[in-house]
């Protein structure tokens, strides 16, 4: 039986070759820029579309074999007071204080105005007029010349972006309260910020066939496994989509098992969090547009911890994390133990509560089972109802609606009051776990129905095909249980958060198995 339930696991493995393949290639605009600005500028046109939002300026540049000359750039993408004074202005100012220069010194008109006249940081040229367009709409701003085959590339990006706020789904008592937001060199700048070191590595690369978005890899040089950095790279080069609008379009080609419930790849919206975890051997990955960032290898024990942890009192940080762990198998199990016991196991019960249980069921229509499944569902409807609705709107969705429909539910006689304390113990335990908050759902339904056909026998038997599917489980080559299975240095800082002077930090802490060939896969 059980060589059957390892057969099926085995489908929740990562598939390398697993790809989403669009029929529509990427436009090709040529290679070759037109010579005059009449043709380039009626191609740029066509191009784009004659979009009301794409800007093309004359100018006059009254120097040899240069007489005229175009910036072309997107409204709203563009810095255009830098564009005016440290571009536009020199050139038209500086034309023919310069024009001897260019006759005496016989130099390339192209050189002379990136090394002399411009006053843009960020200056590059460029042959390719797909790149121009790559580089056109990706906010840069590209200016031509009269006869010039090559474009002068100018770095004057700019748009609006919101602030750095602490986030909604990590609030901290104690702690840094900046989180990520959409921009990525803001999201660079933060990480920096926490660890000033060389060994801090930033690699850039482009994801999506129209979007080309912009993804980092970040991680320690020297701490993080060579095999992580070198199999997260693979898998992002084996992407093929049309668009990638958030980290968790990434996170779905990336992960290891992806019909399993459990995740694993993690993500933050907290500078510190990536910080603290790239130092224990991590990989992050950072997307342009998105305030969360991936972080691999995943472990299991992770979801039982918060940076808080780190910044109290170690015997109150490992309460903490006892009670988040009786927490998860309350919210995961209560509801399946009440409906097993009600059902099954009556024996169990003291005979005084049992009679005091009996007679509030008296009357209610439906069995154990529909009654807490109803009750459930109801309580995830509720939820997903607050989540939805605008914050001052949610918040009153979720109390009154919660209030309600529990009061209604009892005095209605489709459930009882005993069932309405189960499934409130079991949402308020749920939220003290929230990185596993899909997990939970999943987890709580199977149990339940488990315990109502099975008892206790069922449950048990159900938790074992979840811890057996989870010590087959590996993040990027970790195994998921690790430090608990297999044993490993880690141990010391999982259930109990030890003083910071008595840890060991070992680089080896996320290490890959040595033996794991990825051409296997």
């Amino acid at each position: 039986m059980l060589r059957r339930i390892m057969g099926l696991l085995q489908y929740f493995k990562y598939k390398p070759k697993r790809h989403i393949h669009s029929d529509t290639s990427v436009l090709q605009y040529g290679d070759a820029i037109p010579t005059t600005l009449k043709e380039l500028i009626s191609k740029l046109k066509l191009i784009m579309n004659n979009d009301g939002d794409l800007v093309i300026r004359s100018f006059k540049l009254s120097a040899i074999n240069c007489s005229e000359g175009i910036l072309v750039y997107i409204n709203g993408l563009t810095d255009k007071k830098s564009i005016e004074l440290n571009v536009l202005k020199p050139l038209m100012a500086e034309a023919q204080e310069n024009k001897m220069k260019y006759l005496k010194n016989n130099r390339k008109v192209i050189d002379i105005i990136i090394n002399e006249i411009i006053q843009s940081l960020n200056c590059s040229t460029e042959n390719s007029l797909d790149k121009i367009i790559e580089k056109l709409l990706g906010g840069s701003t590209i200016l031509f010349l009269q006869d010039e085959k090559t474009a002068i590339i100018i770095d004057a990006k700019k748009w609006d972006t919101r602030g750095v706020n602490e986030p909604d789904t990590e609030s901290v008592v104690r702690g840094p309260r900046e989180g990520f937001n959409e921009d990525l060199i803001t999201n660079i700048t933060l990480i920096r910020r926490k660890v000033k070191s060389a060994k801090l590595k930033f690699e850039e690369t482009k994801l999506g066939r129209f979007s080309k978005t912009r993804i980092v890899i970040c991680y320690f040089e020297g701490i993080a496994d060579k095999y992580i950095i070198n199999e997260l790279k693979g898998r992002l080069e084996r992407i093929e989509i049309d668009a990638i609008l958030e980290s968790g379009y990434i996170e779905q080609f990336i992960e290891d098992h992806p019909l399993s419930p459990f995740p694993t790849v993690s993500n933050s919206e907290k500078p510190d969090v990536v910080v603290g975890k790239l130092l224990e051997g991590r990989v992050a990955v950072l997307c342009d547009g998105t305030p969360f960032v991936l972080l691999v290898p995943r472990v299991f024990i992770e979801n039982l911890q918060v940076s808080e942890d780190y910044y109290t009192r170690p015997l109150y940080a490992t309460i903490l994390r006892i009670l988040r762990l009786l927490a998860l198998f309350i919210t995961t199990t209560l509801p399946a133990l009440y409906v097993a016991v009600q059902t099954f196991h009556h024996e169990i019960i003291p005979f005084r509560l049992f009679i005091a249980i009996t007679a509030v069921r008296e009357g209610i229509p439906m069995p154990t089972f529909f009654e807490a499944l109803m009750m459930v569902i109801i309580f995830e409807l509720i939820k997903e109802a607050g989540l939805r609705m605008p914050k001052p709107v949610g918040q009153a969705v979720s109390i009154v609606g919660a209030i309600v429909l529990g009061q209604a539910t009892v005095e209605a006689g489709i459930a009882s009051p005993l069932m309405v304390i189960v499934i409130a113990l079991t949402a308020i335990t749920g939220f003290i776990v929230p990185p596993l908050d899909g997990t939970v759902f999943f987890l709580r339904i199977c149990l339940l129905i488990a315990g109502s056909i099975l008892g206790f026998y069922g449950i048990i038997f159900a938790l074992v095909v979840i811890f057996i599917h989870m010590c087959n489980m590996k993040s990027f080559g970790v195994e998921f249980l690790s430090p608990l299975a297999p044993i490993s240095d880690g141990l010391k800082d999982t259930y109990i958060r030890p003083p910071l002077w008595s840890l060991l930090f070992d680089n080896t802490k996320f290490r890959a198995l040595e033996d794991h060939n990825p051409t296997e896969e």
